[in-house]
């Protein structure tokens, strides 16, 4: 694709953002869940065996997809007739602090982060990356005021070649994992004159507290990775002097960038998102499943997230009709349990354990909850030097209390401590609410 070709898609992709309404978004999905489906019957030993039959194009004939069943079904859902061994011995014999190169000359292989424990492989062709690569330029949501060239600190848990595409367009990404300290972090930033950061907010958040040892204007704050709490977003932004953008990625796509309303909007002519219930009686967070109307070469239908997402159907004052992802409330796995006294379970979702805790008081610099069986929580606080301890702590048990008997469960024993949030070992996340069970 040459840089002509590029331009023409960017502004492509800009005018299908800003342009289009829900009747040409519709017609749009049903064209490409028919192509996609009808290339995934004739290219995929997986799902030409799954589409036999008269309803081989249909959308709901597709099971579910999860980490664990693409990866044991891998070899015969690729496309490309690629081996997950193979794959697996071609990332291990990569430089961890380098960019790694393409296998066989031709195709990106990451890892995703195994949050859950479960890692899997993510799969790129050329014209894959370089979609993604237009897509992550049309739509960084830094706004348009901040001056070109974007000289970007890209912290990330490990570098892909699909990243490095829109260097094509003059940004200059330094990338860095989560290995460096803070202070690096800093002379970095320093040495190579950055003016936007990028990375997850744990990280974000870490820089903030030495903003004053940063020299050059930071003009874009773009979080990704973790959950952004108002109150970070809020600090971030205070700190900087700059707005806060999100990104929402994973391994199963691009799935959601900010407007210049500030909004983050589902990529809605890039993947088709479907929502289903996942039991939140108090609010609207829903489960939801993915396709990506574009990737071939790992075909991602019908891909059941782990994220918890609270979505907005009203229009947003930017124009888009594409939907605005409200809230992103955490990981399913993470919804605590809590028993009910008909013998049923509730659920009680993670913002609402967050809500209970951040509004508990303004001097917590540092939290965690921890559900380790039911009937145990675990709260870690972090609270500024000469604040009421034990009143925060009655607080968050009250706010906790409350919530519990809205739902209609029992908490059970909820300890306190002192100290520091444990980061995922796997992904190297920080997960503000946790169940271990």
């Amino acid at each position: 694709m040459n840089m002509l070709t590029k331009l023409w898609l960017v502004r492509r992709l800009n005018k299908q953002f800003y342009g289009w309404d829900k009747d040409t978004l519709q017609k749009h999905q049903e064209q490409r869940v028919s192509w996609i489906l009808k290339h995934a019957a004739e290219q995929s030993p997986y799902y030409n065996r799954l589409l036999a039959g008269p309803q081989q194009f249909s959308l709901t004939a597709v099971p579910l997809m999860d980490k664990a069943t693409m990866m044991e079904h891998f070899n015969q859902l690729n496309t490309a007739g690629l081996s997950k061994d193979e794959l697996m011995e071609f990332l291990n014999n990569q430089d961890p602090r380098g960019t790694p190169g393409l296998y066989g000359g031709q195709f990106s292989v990451g890892l995703s982060s195994g949050t859950s424990g479960n890692k899997g492989l993510t799969l790129l062709a050329q014209d894959e990356r370089q979609l993604y690569g237009c897509l992550l330029w049309a739509r960084n949501g830094i706004p348009r005021q901040v001056k070109k060239p974007y000289r970007v600190l890209f912290a990330i848990r490990t570098n892909n070649p699909a990243y490095m595409e829109v260097g094509s367009f003059g940004v200059k990404l330094v990338y860095v994992d989560y290995t460096r300290s803070p202070e690096a972090l800093v002379e970095l930033i320093n040495e190579k004159k950055l003016n936007i950061l990028a990375g997850p907010p744990s990280l974000l958040a870490m820089l903030a507290a030495r903003r004053d040892l940063i020299r050059p204007p930071i003009e874009t704050i773009i979080a990704y990775a973790e959950v952004l709490e108002s109150k970070t977003k809020t600090s971030l932004e205070e700190t900087f002097g700059a707005p806060v953008v999100q990104i929402y990625q994973g391994a199963e796509g691009f799935i959601g960038s900010t407007c210049r309303a500030g909004n983050m909007h589902i990529n809605e002519d890039i993947v088709l998102v479907e929502e289903q219930e996942a039991g939140d009686s108090l609010g609207h967070a829903k489960k939801v499943v993915l396709t990506d109307l574009y990737r071939t070469t790992q075909p991602i239908i019908r891909y059941a997230l782990n994220d918890l997402l609270e979505i907005d159907h009203r229009g947003c004052t930017c124009g888009s009709c594409f939907r605005v992802i409200k809230k992103i409330h955490g990981r399913a796995d993470d919804i605590f349990h809590l028993a009910g006294p008909d013998g049923k379970v509730r659920f009680l979702f993670p913002d609402y354990v967050q809500r209970s805790i951040i509004r508990a008081s303004d001097d917590i610099l540092e939290y965690q909850a921890i559900q380790h069986a039911l009937g145990s929580i675990e709260i870690r606080l972090v609270v500024k030097e000469g604040a009421g301890l034990a009143d925060i702590q009655n607080a968050v048990c009250d706010n906790l209390q409350q919530w519990a008997q809205k739902i209609g469960g029992q908490l059970g024993r909820v300890s306190f401590n002192t100290k520091l949030p444990e980061r995922n070992p796997q992904s190297n996340k920080l997960i503000r609410v946790v169940r271990r069970f």
